[in-house]
């Protein structure tokens, strides 16, 4: 599936992980193919019986392509199921007339924007297990490995400290420092609410001293 920008999958950024979203906005748009799990998050966009036809029963593979003709397109429709423009297994397409020979037959027209300036195919990470601090790579191709993992790594370290995406920041479940803070000014509240009740009772017993005395 391809979106034109990580604002196309604020529906449902409530059913995704922050982790991954975070790391979404950090990678793209790029050469990067994110593997995540199918879900209900999928039925928000309408992609139909297309949905069925792309990935695996478990998982779907999703980018943000750094091309200006896809992203306005997906502008106009809203993110689209797509699958790579080459057979399973065959040389990967950089030009639209290798698209016409290999799947002229099968596709109702094809967009003619010159050659690619990708000779290589995306990179394709395993992003499934990203909850556990892990990602995989099912293929390493335009974007480097070690560029990847720098940037995850990035993406952890601010989650590690609690620096995450504003529009992310309310999804996430407070980190143990958080709570301790929270507790603490939950705790100073109460005592203060304690004092002035002891401050208003001392006065009051005053009051009625001085009345007794009178």
């Amino acid at each position: 599936m391809w979106i034109s920008s990580t604002k196309q999958l604020e529906p449902v950024r409530h059913l995704l992980s922050p982790l991954l979203l975070d790391f979404m906005e950090a990678a793209w748009p790029s050469s990067i193919s994110m593997v995540i799990p199918r879900g209900p998050w999928m039925d928000i966009f309408g992609l139909g019986d297309a949905a069925i036809h792309i990935g695996t029963p478990q998982s779907i593979a999703i980018r943000n392509p750094d091309c200006a003709v896809a992203t306005h397109l997906i502008n106009q429709v809203g993110p689209i199921a797509v699958t790579s423009a080459n057979p399973t297994g065959e040389a990967d397409t950089t030009h639209h007339n290798q698209v016409y020979a290999k799947l002229g037959d099968k596709v109702d027209g094809v967009l003619c924007d010159g050659p690619s300036p990708e000779n290589i195919a995306s990179t394709v990470v395993d992003c499934t297990k990203i909850d556990t601090g892990n990602i995989g790579f099912f293929r390493v191709g335009m974007i480097p490995k070690s560029k990847v993992l720098q940037i995850f790594e990035e993406v952890q370290n601010r989650h590690r400290h609690g620096h995450t995406n504003p529009g992310f920041e309310h999804d996430l479940p407070t980190t143990d420092t958080e709570r301790e803070e929270n507790a603490i000014e939950e705790e100073a509240a109460g005592s203060e609410e304690e004092t002035e009740d002891s401050t208003q009772s001392t006065t009051s017993n005053e009051i009625n001293t001085d009345d007794n005395e009178l």
